[in-house]
């Protein structure tokens, strides 16, 4: 059964929405849907929770840009409930706007309505909003003016000084733990530059050991990368563990095999050339400590430059669309939406039985097809890896469209009777405080109250299956809270979502400079926290309207609009 045709329109929230508040409805020949304005409101939620997420990170110990001087784990906690649903909600939702759209325009209207909407904002954003955030972020990386203390550390650490760094440390001017403003523990630093008198002194201090750098790597994968045996060996003997793996889902032990070519070519990049037999010597020490014997395997070849793994980095690290990745990731499900429509009407999926998408039964199969793509990415971050490079990490791309499928299958199987989210109460309650728990918990000990189970492997497969678990109790959650409460239409919350697009786009620039503006204060960081999202929002908002909504600017983004009288 199709959904029932109305004089109101259902609009894509990355669709033209000439029937929002304020604008003169065009005439059209096309048939109109009715309008799911909970799901309207629930997307531009979605897009609005980020500009909150990253302005939580300055205050959490994740690494980041801007490091606030106040810190505290219950940050780290908001960005996994956030991390843990929203862009997955938030694909299931363009999943759902784009079947709609197709069933209403067919494939060439999909794909024009697509190059405007999200190909067009994505080639400007890396002109404008892309260039814009590596300066930013090259500019609130700076030490702060408070900071000289702290920075003339940071030198002692390169320089190898170690007793000025023990003062640092007992004088308070640097933790045992910091990080640099690249992300890498003080203990991995001291490593990679083989300070091995500061690297028994950090570790006499009480350094963690298995500290997590940005890219998660440890100490120990620096140790192993770059041939430092006598570090390792400290490391080991302090209970370093040889199997963690980093976001790359290498562990030490694998790192032992990188080139020579690309490993120094890295390490070049660091101002630290290397010699090839001193890394080899080193590598196989290490391997002996390790108790590893084909360590130099496929890849000890001595290129001169950098070999694949350099190259796969660039290709996938580098962060070429910045926080716009999402653009970037529908264009690729949008490719594959145009092999999915025939496949589906083919297969004839709108003929399926509602209670397989639309009830608790449909988590039978959706948690298992997620686990999937999860059980490839870092164990010890609660949520997707990160993508932001020029081709998408696989993993990432089919975690997404595990969603954006699901969104599809929905728009087309007609939930008349709402039972998507029927029970949002009990879904959100036991998401968030069962689910979620322990399944951080499980994935990285944040809580601390939910201890980990003895076998490893097990541990790991039920921290998948919680993180999977958890996405989808919020996603239907709520769909579910939000029909209940915003199923009719409101101005306001039509406006809200219109302008959500804009603001995501361009808030995160803006973000890190108020942060990097209030990192010294001795506000509260709930205070700073708090005031740098209102703040920014409110200021976006009146960029929206004075600025974009009536111009070019947002007749690309949301279509065209008309000033009311």
């Amino acid at each position: 059964m199709s959904p029932t045709l109305d004089t109101a329109v259902i609009t894509d929230p990355l669709e033209d929405t000439s029937g929002s508040a304020g604008a003169a409805a065009a005439p059209t020949t096309e048939p109109t849907i009715k309008r799911r304005h909970d799901l309207d409101a629930l997307r531009a939620i979605a897009m609005l929770l980020g500009i909150v997420l990253h302005a939580a990170l300055s205050f959490s110990p994740i690494p980041w840009p801007v490091k606030d001087s106040q810190t505290g784990e219950s940050y780290s906690v908001l960005f996994a409930v956030l991390h843990g649903f929203r862009m997955p909600l938030f694909f299931m939702l363009s999943g759902f706007f784009t079947a709609m759209l197709w069933r209403k325009r067919g494939l060439g209207g999909l794909i024009k309505q697509r190059l405007k909407r999200i190909a067009l904002p994505l080639f400007l954003g890396c002109l404008t909003i892309v260039p814009s955030m590596w300066a930013v972020s090259a500019f609130v990386s700076r030490p702060s003016s408070t900071g000289t203390q702290n920075a003339a550390a940071w030198e002692a650490v390169v320089a190898g000084e170690t007793d000025r760094v023990r003062a640092a440390i007992e004088n308070d001017q640097l933790g045992v733990d910091a990080v640099s403003q690249d992300g890498a523990s003080l203990l991995t630093v001291a490593v990679f530059l083989g300070h091995t008198e500061m690297v028994e002194m950090l570790l006499d201090k009480g350094a963690d050991v298995d500290q997590r750098n940005s890219d998660q790597g440890t100490a120990l994968h620096s140790a192993a990368f770059i041939g430092r045996a006598e570090e390792a060996v400290l490391l080991l003997r302090a209970g370093a563990d040889a199997d963690a793996s980093d976001a790359n889902g290498q562990t030490p032990k694998t790192l032992l095999k990188t080139d020579f070519g690309t490993t120094n070519f890295i390490a070049t990049s660091f101002g630290l050339p290397l010699d090839e037999q001193t890394l080899k010597a080193g590598r196989a020490d290490i391997a002996k400590q390790f108790g590893v014997r084909d360590y130099l395997g496929s890849g000890s070849g001595t290129a001169a430059g950098p070999g694949w793994e350099t190259i796969e980095s660039l290709l996938f690290q580098f962060p070429v669309f910045m926080h716009l990745w999402f653009l970037w990731f529908l264009c690729w499900l949008i490719a594959a939406f145009l092999i999915y429509a025939p496949l589906a009407d083919a297969l004839k999926l709108r003929k399926l039985p509602a209670w397989l998408v639309c009830s608790p039964v449909s988590l039978l199969w959706l948690i298992p097809l997620t686990m999937l793509p999860l059980s490839y990415m870092n164990p010890v971050s609660f949520g997707a890896d990160p993508s932001i490079g020029l081709l998408p990490l696989p993993s990432v791309l089919a975690y997404y469209a595990v969603f954006f499928f699901f969104g599809a299958l929905y728009w087309d199987i007609d939930d008349t009777e709402h039972r998507l989210g029927r029970e949002w109460a009990i879904s959100l309650s036991v998401a968030l405080i069962v689910v979620f728990p322990i399944g951080l918990d499980w994935v990285s000990g944040t809580l601390g109250i939910v201890p980990s189970l003895q076998d490893p492997t097990l541990n790991s497969l039920a921290a998948i299956m919680l993180q999977a678990l958890f996405a989808w109790l919020m996603i239907f959650g709520s769909i579910g809270l939000c029909r209940r409460l915003m199923s009719q239409e409101s101005r306001t919350m039509r406006y809200i979502s219109d302008s959500s697009y804009w603001l995501y786009l361009a808030h995160l620039p803006l973000v890190l400079l108020a942060q990097w503006f209030v990192r010294d204060s001795t506000l509260p960081a709930f205070v700073k926290f708090s005031g740098i999202t209102i703040v920014i929002s409110a200021f976006l908002l009146l960029t929206y309207e004075y600025g974009v909504r009536y111009t070019i600017i947002g007749r690309i983004l949301n279509g065209p609009r008309k000033r009311a009288a």
